[in-house]
């Protein structure tokens, strides 16, 4: 009998691991494949393209909440441009990081524009 339940807890305890590792990472990406099927029809980007490809988590769920923001859900070109403009932040954030090695855009005395 005691054999049989700590087989029992030994497959709850994988099951209950694998959902939780299946789902906190897709929440943490902050994009789904429909997002990313609007990003390639509408913005011509696939996932491994800049600035998609080093999106952090944070910009991805903002790009997630553009897309299916239902205040432009019947005005598809102010989604689209609004999607544009943080792709087009977010590229700037990027390269800026590049220019400028071992520094973040947005750290004190940073020299980004803002």
């Amino acid at each position: 009998m005691r054999k049989e339940y700590r087989s029992s807890l030994t497959t709850f305890a994988a099951v209950a691991g694998l959902v939780f590792a299946v789902t906190s990472s897709a929440i943490a990406w902050g994009l789904s494949d429909e997002d990313y099927d609007y990003l390639r029809t509408t913005h011509n980007l696939e996932r491994y393209n800049p600035p998609v490809l080093d999106l952090s988590p944070k910009e991805r769920t903002r790009i997630h909440d553009l897309i299916t923001d239902s205040q432009t859900a019947h005005d598809p070109g102010a989604r689209d441009k609004n999607v544009k403009d943080a792709l087009a932040l977010f590229l700037s954030y990027q390269l800026w990081e590049k220019a400028h090695p071992g520094k973040m855009w947005n750290e004190p005395g940073s020299a980004f524009p803002n």
